[in-house]
């Protein structure tokens, strides 16, 4: 029977989300307002998941780790501390470039700048979240029981605002399993028939309609 895994579809949302960015940046003219516009506004919802999930990870995750296993949390929260400095230097120099856009003026060089810092901070965070799954995943496992997970992944949920729930979704909908999907619509189907209802408002708006039409028959 397949433990639960508290990484695992942040993480697969976290990855979409980056790769987007990575590859939009890749193509954005800096110079273009259209370009910066959408760059600018897809770097925004980035930085609310990181922010939200390092905040998740830390008071929430690591923090019942750390009252069993003290000490264990360290490793985790060194990387978080490194990964933020990283992240706000990226935020601050995407915010810098809208502004040079809204007066006209060249940002062509420091989206060349941007571009290369993201994509070591991309690398870095890659590998943060391989940590997660496999070394902090095996600590979990093997000092909580599953009800105590689901536990520890339900504060998750309760702290989010319907908008965050909603952007988070939009990203991990799409990036997960359709076996997982249909797990986890299943569950709150059978345990809580309102959130099923608006979980499947969002399934509608997130999936390919050819997906959406699979899993909506399934859970029949």
């Amino acid at each position: 029977m397949q433990r639960v895994k508290l990484f695992e579809a942040a993480h697969k949302g976290l990855r979409s989300a980056l790769s987007q960015f990575s590859y939009l940046l890749g193509k954005c003219d800096f110079n273009s307002t259209a370009d910066v516009k959408n760059i600018h506004s897809l770097g925004k919802d980035l930085c609310m998941m990181l922010n939200s999930h390092a905040n998740d990870e830390n008071t929430i995750i690591l923090a019942a780790l750390e009252a069993k296993v003290p000490g264990s949390s360290k490793h985790d929260m060194d990387d978080h501390e490194r990964l933020e400095h990283d992240q706000n230097a990226i935020e601050k120099m995407l915010d810098e470039i809208k502004e040079l856009n809204s007066k006209g003026e060249d940002a062509l060089g420091m989206g060349a700048e941007l571009y290369m810092k993201f994509s070591k901070f991309h690398g870095d965070y890659l590998l943060h979240t391989v940590d997660e799954e496999t070394d902090t995943q095996r600590l979990l496992w093997e000092n909580f029981t599953d009800p105590e997970l689901h536990t520890i992944r339900g504060k998750i949920i309760a702290g989010f605002t319907p908008e965050a729930f909603e952007k988070w979704q939009s990203y991990i909908m799409p990036a997960i399993t359709q076996s997982d999907l249909l797990m986890m619509l299943g569950g709150m189907k059978a345990n809580a028939p309102e959130q099923f209802t608006r979980l499947m408002v969002m399934a509608e708006k997130f999936l390919p309609a050819q997906e959406f039409t699979a899993v909506k028959e399934k859970l029949k």
